[in-house]
């Protein structure tokens, strides 16, 4: 007997889009069976000035948020278990979780730390309907991993996250072929990805408030006002969106999980409390600056462009009267004159971006680094002669080496990289980076951070 999905055309695509519910609270209480059911507070002490990373469904019931202060949500729910979050956990569960995926389906994507899309074409005579699929993949997830996750169902990837917001916690939402359309019609504007309060605001002007509301307003119009954001808007409100789901992670010959090469990586890490002095600002910098290169070489990849980033914090008394920070960030981004993945070489621009970026009298709150314009590294080119410049001594004298400055520095990332992979990355910590020694704790995996995003 066929089932639901049997009478489709090949042609059409049955896209899951998986979020972990509460996924830092989610991967705590999955390492720890005695926080399950209990409310949960991934973030900073309650006594400290930092904010709620994620919180479990227990806590939200008492109107606990990510983003709010850590002593307002103590304060609303004076039982909550407070934790700072484990990145490395986190980024181990995510890994499980993806090995698991892989048994439904070839094409996985890695969307974020907590959310994946599955493309399942091709496995309907298989595995079956999409809706039995994703009923396989929740009790997977929850039996074997103790994780809950909401499940959305859809012909594309725009679709399939709508209807996966809708289905949380813990559900599986389905929008049928051929009902795209009638099923936005009466949601909320917001619901659309990619309008944020800011064009939610603007719409509203026009008395905007629905999807459908808004599908009456012409493509003309639409770029007019937006630009080729409108364009996209235009197709979102019909249902329409043409990107794959790319399968950026695939399983290696001993079962371990290959991740494609990034278009861009990302590094950023949060002081807590913030940080006022600029040798440690640097120090954090710099690390930052030796993971995401890292990670470069691991890919083999270069980088063409590099931006630093900075978020200063008014900590002054008054500055906290609405429950927020006075916030500003700057940003300064620019191409390298070679493009290179040695780690010396990213962290001489990467330090000259930072001094460059003008100066507050405010505490800093989150540095990041960005390496962009990544290209596939063919290998060193070593030089013929040596740089006597680079080789001099403080005496004066010439170094026996005859290779360049150039030639040392991939040298040594290649022989830390070695050692790191077989010890772990903070089995050796670079000069520039040993101030985090005084305030930060050093594992195997490195210095524990502060991370928005949990990957260090």
């Amino acid at each position: 007997m066929g089932h639901r999905d049997s009478s489709l055309s090949p042609r059409v695509r049955r896209v899951l889009h998986l979020d972990v519910d509460a996924f830092l609270a989610s991967v705590e209480s999955s390492r720890r069976p005695e926080l399950r059911g209990r409310p949960l507070v991934i973030g900073a002490p309650p006594d400290s000035r930092g904010l709620v990373m994620s919180c479990s469904y227990e806590a939200r019931a008492f109107g606990v948020r990510a983003g709010m202060f850590s002593h307002e949500a103590k304060r609303r729910c004076p039982q909550a278990v407070f934790l700072p979050g484990d990145s490395a956990a986190a980024n181990r569960v995510r890994h499980e979780l993806a090995l698991r995926l892989l048994r439904f389906t070839p094409i996985v994507e890695i969307a974020s730390i907590d959310d994946f899309f599955l493309d399942l074409r091709g496995t309907a005579r298989l595995l079956g309907a999409a809706c039995d699929v994703a009923a396989q993949i929740q009790c997977c997830a929850r039996e074997e991993m103790h994780l809950p996750v909401t499940i959305g169902i859809a012909t594309n990837k725009m679709m399939a996250r709508v209807a996966g917001k809708l289905g949380k916690p813990g559900g599986i939402a389905e929008v049928l072929p051929g009902h795209e359309q009638s099923f936005l019609t009466h949601l909320p504007i917001h619901h659309l990805p990619g309008v944020g309060r800011s064009l939610q605001r603007s719409l509203a002007e026009f008395a905007i408030t629905t999807v459908g509301e808004l599908r009456t307003v012409s493509r003309e119009v639409l770029f007019a006002s937006f630009g080729a954001h409108g364009l996209t808007l235009y197709d979102r409100v019909r249902g329409i969106d043409p990107e794959p789901v790319h399968a950026n992670c695939t399983l290696g010959p001993q079962g371990q999980i290959l991740g494609r090469a990034p278009k861009t990586i990302h590094r950023d890490s949060s002081f807590e409390p913030e940080e006022g002095r600029i040798e440690q600002i640097e120090a954090m910098l710099a690390y930052l600056v030796d993971r995401a290169a890292a990670r470069l070489r691991s890919h083999r990849l270069n980088a063409g462009s590099l931006e630093v980033r900075l978020l200063y914090v008014d900590t002054r008394p008054g500055s906290t009267r609405r429950g927020s920070w006075d916030a500003q960030k700057q940003r300064l981004r620019r191409k390298l004159p070679t493009r290179t993945s040695q780690t010396e070489a990213l962290w001489y621009h990467a330090r000259g971006l930072l001094r460059e970026l003008p100066r507050r009298r405010a505490l800093v709150k989150r540095v990041g680094v960005s390496l962009l314009n990544l290209k596939p590294h063919s290998g060193h080119q070593y030089e013929l002669f040596s740089d006597p410049h680079s080789d001099r001594m403080a005496d004066g004298g010439l170094c026996g080496s005859p290779s360049s400055r150039s030639d040392r520095e991939e040298a040594l990332d290649q022989a830390l990289d070695r050692l790191r992979e077989r010890h772990g990355f903070g089995s050796v910590v670079r000069g520039a980076a040993m101030p985090l020694v005084e305030d930060h704790e050093l594992g195997g995996d490195g210095f524990g951070l502060r991370t928005p995003s949990l990957n260090q």
